[in-house]
């Protein structure tokens, strides 16, 4: 599974962290210009669930094979 976390679409609201069925592999970390986005710690841990992409509002994540 690849994940894909769009970081101009995402809002840093965490949904996606509270979500992964893994523990949280997903982080908030701020960008160069201090905005809250979610990075992806470690792709292969990816369980291929979708919860990430079902509560994420923005739309900002994508899963592929």
């Amino acid at each position: 599974m690849e994940i894909t976390i769009d970081k101009n679409k995402c809002t840093g609201c965490g949904a996606c962290r509270k979500a992964c069925l893994k523990g949280p592999k997903i982080f908030l970390l701020k960008d160069r210009n201090g905005k809250k986005v979610a990075e992806v710690g470690n792709p292969s841990y990816c369980l291929g669930c979708r919860m990430c992409v079902s509560v994420c509002k923005p739309g900002a994540i994508t899963l592929k094979n």
